[in-house]
């Protein structure tokens, strides 16, 4: 049974961690599998939308502490972080297309730090977040130190993380910032790929700058940002989809975006 489940639908790329008796806790070759899909669109752009979800009544339960030898490791974890999580995180902060992140479940350890670094996060009612790290006396990863704090400010991204077994629901993660929206549990595979095909089919190169844009932010000032948004407005305004969408609006349709 593959870890990773990859299927084309249209221009939308859909990606399942599938290891669902093990809450889908992330191995070496699932975490390198998952980074290759996403390096891969952004070489090829064979998809103009990524959704990442997981099978079964989780999302990802983080490392597998079962089956690695993890305590064996401690030599070696950092720099196998920087090959593996470390690697997956930048990926998906830097491919080209919107992730979105469709939370089918709990989402601890580095499956809480793949799930924030979705651009647009849907939660199923029952999912929760924690970040569980403390409980086994190790500290924060898959990009969690930074986005926590940016995501919540610094006292609720402590106490998340201090108290690593308190699990965060999917409406407090909504009403703190942490996700976009909340939705019943059976009309969350629905309603996500929804979403995932609206951005798959959007203007695309509007939606990278955009992607790019939030990123720039969160490290700039002010007047760097402003410089920068009109940057990227030039190369907008340059894109096909642009006269599209101006077309569409004065005829008052529906635009049909290509992508480019």
């Amino acid at each position: 049974m593959p870890e990773l489940i990859s299927e084309t639908d249209g221009n939308l790329l859909k990606l399942t961690l599938n290891r669902p008796e093990q809450m889908n806790a992330m191995t070496a070759g699932l975490i390198n599998d998952l980074t290759d899909a996403v390096m891969d669109v952004a070489a090829s752009r064979s998809a103009r939308a990524i959704m990442i979800t997981g099978s079964g009544r989780g999302f990802c339960a983080g490392a597998d502490l079962q089956g690695n030898g993890l305590a064996g490791r401690r030599n070696v974890i950092e720099g196998q972080m920087m090959v593996g999580i470390n690697r997956l995180i930048l990926a998906i902060q830097e491919v080209p297309v919107p992730v979105l992140i469709a939370l089918n479940g709990a989402a601890a350890g580095a499956g809480c730090g793949l799930a924030l670094s979705g651009d647009v996060i849907i939660a199923a009612r029952s999912a929760k977040l924690l970040t569980a790290f403390s409980r086994i006396g190790a500290v924060l990863d898959g990009g969690m130190s930074w986005s926590l704090v940016r995501k919540l400010g610094t006292a609720r991204a402590t106490a998340m993380a201090m108290f690593g077994d308190q699990a965060i629901d999917a409406e407090t993660a909504k009403d703190w910032g942490l996700i976009w929206q909340v939705v019943d549990d059976e009309q969350l595979p629905i309603e996500a790929t929804m979403l995932a095909q609206r951005l798959a089919n959007g203007p695309s190169v509007a939606l990278g700058l955009i992607k790019r844009q939030i990123a720039f932010a969160q490290d700039n000032g002010l007047a760097d940002a402003l410089r920068f948004e009109a940057a990227c407005q030039g190369q907008a305004f340059q894109s096909s989809d642009f006269l599209e969408g101006v077309t569409a609006f004065q005829e008052k349709r529906a635009a049909n975006f290509k992508g480019q």
